[in-house]
């Protein structure tokens, strides 16, 4: 994608035309000139940024889509996802990133993790240009196949729980998980992964969801802070569905207020 010898990409301000093309062919449209340069700089403390936040979207995507569909006919291991995570340990993600070209406008010796990290950069790029939809299409395309109802549960929601409290419980808890990283991003704009991840942790705390049940009265808040949050992952999993992510992801932040 570069000559050979050419500065490395934080050196540079501006993105090529061909490197624009195969990042776009990937991604989709990004107008933020600052989110193209990130995801053409592996090393850069905004790339690792991304990669953060990349990882909550993909497993939003990914455990919703397990729930909605578990008896999944794409799925090469099994006919059921079990645990949706391993959709997207670093081999897998770097098989397809391979595939499908993902990280071919970088510089940098290629490694599973290396691979892995762009995947999950990109996720975060696809979702902050545009929206659930451009992650579905995204997220089919390089890591799995998705299933046709998860593109409109995503985005308009009209969707009824499926009646699996488990799994209702994993959606509630990864939009949960989400909420709490977006919160990290925005409040720490120079913060680097271990910032994040901490701040991450700081929010999502049981006793914080217990906590937000008990003022609100949104679910019986009686039990231990285990069994109410719970409870809460469950009432935000049934509202992600019938109402979309970006709806539910608002409730899940006051949640971790």
């Amino acid at each position: 994608m570069t000559r050979p010898g050419a500065p490395p990409p934080a050196a540079r301000r501006t993105v090529s035309a061909d490197e624009r093309t195969a990042i776009e062919a990937v991604v989709g449209v990004i107008s933020d000139a600052d989110l193209l340069r990130a995801l053409r700089d592996a090393r850069g403390r905004m790339f690792q940024r991304l990669e953060f936040l990349g990882d909550s979207v993909l497993d939003l995507a990914l455990v919703m889509h397990s729930v909605l569909e578990p008896d999944c006919p794409r799925c090469r291991a099994s006919r059921r996802h079990g645990d949706p995570a391993r959709l997207a340990t670093d081999r897998q993600l770097a098989e397809q990133a391979r595939r499908h070209g993902l990280g071919s406008w970088l510089e940098w010796e290629v490694s599973d993790e290396r691979l892995a990290d762009v995947v999950e950069a990109a996720v975060a790029v696809a979702w902050l240009s545009g929206g659930w939809s451009a992650v579905v299409g995204l997220v089919s395309a390089a890591v799995h196949p998705l299933g046709d109802g998860l593109g409109p549960a995503l985005q308009d929601g009209g969707v009824t729980a499926p009646g699996d409290p488990a799994g209702e419980r994993r959606v509630g808890a990864a939009l949960l998980e989400l909420a709490a990283a977006l919160a990290a991003y925005r409040e720490l704009p120079e913060g680097d992964e271990g910032d994040l991840s901490r701040r991450r942790a700081e929010r999502h705390r049981t006793a914080r969801v217990a906590e937000y049940a008990a003022r609100t009265a949104v679910v019986v808040a009686s039990g231990d802070a285990d069994t109410v949050s719970d409870r809460v992952e469950r009432w935000l999993a049934a509202d992600v569905l019938a109402h979309g992510a970006d709806a539910a992801l608002e409730r899940a932040a006051e949640v971790l207020r």
